[in-house]
């Protein structure tokens, strides 16, 4: 089977850039013009970069896969936007469409592969990856836990919000004083249970993180 697939970066087939950005809309929708930006950013021969999982015959587009920089982790990457077309699941491409990126990401000199997922925990564990704490990374330096990425969910937190970002002008923001409450007043804040709001470690708002070691 893997002879009849390729995973080429999108940089090297930009004409099919807007049938991958149809692609992604079909399982997370966003507006068009935003997802063109989006997928600019990670038109490149290098990390942060998108692959297409291209069927060589057909030359058609059966799926997509995004790996990024982790801060302070030279050595290791992250997977995200993991897609493969409705029609063409459930025949064993999810997992060849990963054999396929992990071989491209150890050619950057990566020797681990960090990924997250809401939903489909079986299937990276099938693939090789286990369960671990979660980490910070390119997307999610300043909300570690909003973050996901799942063979069917979206991984990053732009995505995530299923629209275009909002904007605010300070125009049109209503400034409201509130009263002063006296420090001695003041009620003290509640103790926080991490039992009580369903955290775990490696899991965040269900969402699993996963690990590989890619030898």
């Amino acid at each position: 089977m893997m002879d009849r697939y390729k995973l080429t970066p999108l940089f090297e087939r930009q004409d099919l850039n807007g049938e991958c950005i149809n692609l992604l809309n079909q399982e997370w929708p966003r507006s068009y013009a935003s997802r063109e930006h989006s997928q600019k950013k990670s038109c490149r021969a290098s990390p942060p970069m998108s692959f297409l999982f291209i069927e060589n015959n057909s030359d058609r587009l059966i799926g997509h896969a995004r790996i990024c920089l982790i801060p302070n982790r030279p050595k290791a990457c992250w997977i995200e936007s993991v897609v493969v077309e409705k029609n063409s699941r459930g025949i064993g491409l999810g997992k060849l469409l990963m054999t396929l990126l992990e071989k491209a990401v150890k050619k950057f000199g990566f020797g681990e592969a960090y990924l997250c997922t809401e939903d489909q925990v079986i299937f990276y564990e099938r693939c090789g990856y286990i369960r671990c704490a979660p980490i910070l990374h390119h997307s999610t330096a300043a909300a570690p836990f909003l973050s996901a990425n799942s063979m069917f969910k979206e991984p990053t937190l732009e995505d995530r919000s299923g629209s275009d970002s909002v904007c605010l002008s300070s125009n049109n923001v209503r400034k409201t004083t509130l009263p002063e409450i006296s420090p001695s007043l003041a009620p003290p804040p509640p103790a926080i249970c991490l039992r009580e709001i369903g955290f775990e470690p490696g899991v965040s708002s269900g969402h699993q993180y996963m690990w590989k070691k890619l030898v």
